[in-house]
Formats: structure tokens, C-alpha cells, sequence
């Protein structure tokens, strides 16, 4: 096992991929391993692709904005890409302020969001999906409890209680946790910041849009999260899926009390029983009707291409399903020369 003080260098370095993590928190599903659908076409290298383009967001798809982009510089090497991942919240800022054409995003955006947008430029940004993720619960792997309700995770990080729960939630003792030595134990709380579009997404999709705790320790990164918790035997935070590792495990999940409880899985994501399932945007300044500069183009079709769905899968996320794919990638394949024709948007100073 990994010892707790390297464990930030590994993180930064590496994300376990979902087959390994699976393999070491659920033994049971080991066996069961993702793989790609060959149908999904493969990336051709077009001829020369040149410029600059300016990716801000999630970080949360750090590893995957980052990896797409490494490919694309060696594939490319007059190509510029910068990556910034300062949350889906600042990506959204740097997108609506013209200091970058991609946004990253772990939710999809507001339709006021979307108004606001319009409204700067004229026209509505264009949306692509490029992933999917299971935002997960994770407790220490020393926790033996056996799942929760979004009711419970509800009474456990908001003070309000929306989803109708009687009583709040601050011991493990509170969340049926009974055995000796955690029935009085108080939870310790650890989520993301407010930049975070996984924090806005919890706050939708468990606490009905209510406030998260002030004594939650708010962590800047999705690593830092599962950092806290592996550290903290008592501890309980909610990140990505892809950010797992040995010293964790993610919780089965109910959507209501006394439900089936449902743990984060390649299967339980693609059919929707696992409650959590999101998907993962990418959110590009494109004006309708005029073909995207090259640059733009070549890097959305990587992304939805057999090698760019393949990193998908190795930094523990989903893929799409193979028949959106497909739909996607022909709305970004127009003829290079009509592409060459058109001058990239200009930034705003």
C-alpha cells in the first residue's frame, strides 16, 4: 500500500484508472472491466493544424483536458493549447470574457448561464458532451458502513434538510453505522469549493439546491477531497470517480431511504441506476452556421475519437455512448479547406 505521505505525489502524477480502483475497494467487481467500442471511429491526422487555443474549467477534468491536449501538441506541434483548471465556475468566466474558446465544465450549464452568454455574443455556445462521470461518496477504507440514502447525505452536509429527513446527521452512530467504536463518532465533512461545478452539481442533485455546511472542509481540487479523506478515518467527501484510490472506498448510493443501494460502476453509470451519473462538457465559443477554425475542430473530434475516449477510460471516467459519438464528431467534420478559410474568433482584451 501506498504510504499517506506520498500519496499527493502519486495523485498529482497519476489517477488510478476505474478497473484498478474498483479492483482494490469492491474485489467482488473485479472482473467486471470497461472496454471501448471498437465501433467508435479512430482519430486521422488531417495536414498541418496551427494556432492557439485556450481551455478553461473543471478540475475535475484536469486529467482528461490535459491529457487530450498532450496528444494533440505531439500530434500537431505547431499547435498551441493552454489548459487552466480553476473550476467550472472560472472556465464559465474565462469562456463569457473571451480569454478562452473552451470551457470545461463537470455540469452543464444554467439556462441563465446560456442567456448570459447570448447576450455577450449573439449567439448560444455550443455544448458537447465528452464523458461520462459518477460523482462519488467516499469514506475512509476503514469505514465499514454499507451505503446511504441521498436523504442522509442530504442531512449530513446541509443544515436545511429539503429532502425531508427529521433529524440531522452527525455521528456515524446517526447514520446507522453500529458498531463498536463509531456509533458516537462525529462525521468530518469534505467536499469542493464554490468554483466547483461537482460542488454545484451536489448541491442540485442531493441537497436541493440548498448550502453546503460551513464546517465542511472545502478542498480547491477533486485530489485534495480524497487527500482529506484518506487521512480521515471518520471522514466522508464526495469527488469524481476517477479520482479514487486504495486508501478509499466510494459508497453504494440510494436515491430514497430504504432504497436499493447502488455502487458507482461503468454499468450503473450507462443504464442510470446509479444516482449520481453526470455528464462531462466541454463548452465551445463557436458562432452557428460558421465552420470552427481548425484548431478548434481537429481538438473536438480527438476528444470524441477512439484514442480520446480511450484516455476517458484510463483516467477512470466513461465513455459516451458510441451512437452519440458518432452523431457529435459529424457535426465537427467539415472539409479542412472551408475550416482554413475562416479567421479564429478574437479574443477580448
Amino acid at each position: 500500500m501506498q504510504p499517506l505521505k506520498n500519496l499527493e505525489l502519486v495523485l498529482y502524477r497519476t489517477v488510478v484508472p476505474l478497473g484498478i480502483a474498483l479492483a482494490l475497494a469492491c474485489p467482488a467487481q473485479a472482473q467486471v472491466k470497461p472496454l471501448l467500442d471498437p465501433k467508435i471511429p479512430s482519430y486521422q491526422r488531417v495536414g498541418t493544424v496551427s494556432g492557439s487555443i485556450n481551455i478553461s474549467g473543471s478540475d475535475t477534468m484536469k486529467p482528461l483536458t490535459e491529457a487530450w491536449s498532450s496528444h494533440l501538441r505531439r500530434l500537431y506541434p505547431g499547435l498551441t493549447i493552454k489548459v487552466e483548471s480553476k473550476g467550472s465556475e472560472a472556465g464559465l468566466d474565462a469562456l463569457l470574457e473571451g480569454k478562452a474558446q473552451i470551457a470545461a465544465m463537470s455540469r452543464r450549464m444554467t439556462q441563465q448561464e446560456v442567456v448570459e452568454f447570448k447576450r455577450e455574443f449573439g449567439y448560444e455556445p455550443t455544448e458537447v458532451p465528452v464523458a461520462v462521470d459518477a460523482l462519488a461518496v467516499f469514506v475512509h477504507k476503514d469505514n465499514p458502513i454499507e451505503g446511504l440514502s441521498l436523504d442522509q447525505l442530504d442531512a449530513m452536509f446541509s443544515t436545511e434538510r429539503r429532502r425531508g429527513l427529521k433529524y440531522p446527521i452527525i455521528t456515524w452512530g446517526d447514520a446507522l453505522v453500529l458498531e463498536e467504536g463509531w456509533t458516537d463518532a462525529p462525521i468530518h465533512l469534505y467536499g469542493r469549493n464554490g468554483n466547483s461545478g461537482t460542488a454545484s452539481f451536489f448541491r442540485e442533485h442531493v441537497l436541493n439546491g440548498a448550502a453546503l455546511k460551513s464546517s465542511m472542509t472545502a478542498g480547491v481540487g477533486s485530489a485534495s477531497v480524497v487527500l482529506e479523506v484518506a487521512k480521515d478515518r471518520l471522514g466522508v467527501g464526495f469527488s469524481g470517480i476517477g479520482y479514487q484510490i486504495s486508501e478509499i472506498r466510494p459508497v453504494p448510493l440510494a436515491s430514497v431511504q430504504g432504497g436499493r443501494y447502488v455502487p458507482p460502476s461503468f454499468e450503473t453509470a450507462m443504464e442510470g441506476s446509479y444516482p449520481l451519473r453526470r455528464n462531462l462538457y466541454l463548452y465551445v465559443n463557436k458562432p452557428p452556421k460558421i465552420t470552427a477554425a481548425p484548431s478548434l475542430s481537429e481538438y473536438v473530434k480527438f476528444v470524441l475519437s477512439q484514442q480520446g475516449q480511450q484516455i476517458v477510460l484510463t483516467h477512470g471516467y466513461y465513455p459516451l455512448p458510441t451512437n452519440e459519438l458518432n452523431r457529435l464528431t459529424m457535426m465537427w467534420s467539415t472539409p479542412m479547406r472551408a475550416a482554413a478559410a475562416q479567421e479564429p474568433a478574437k479574443f477580448h482584451n
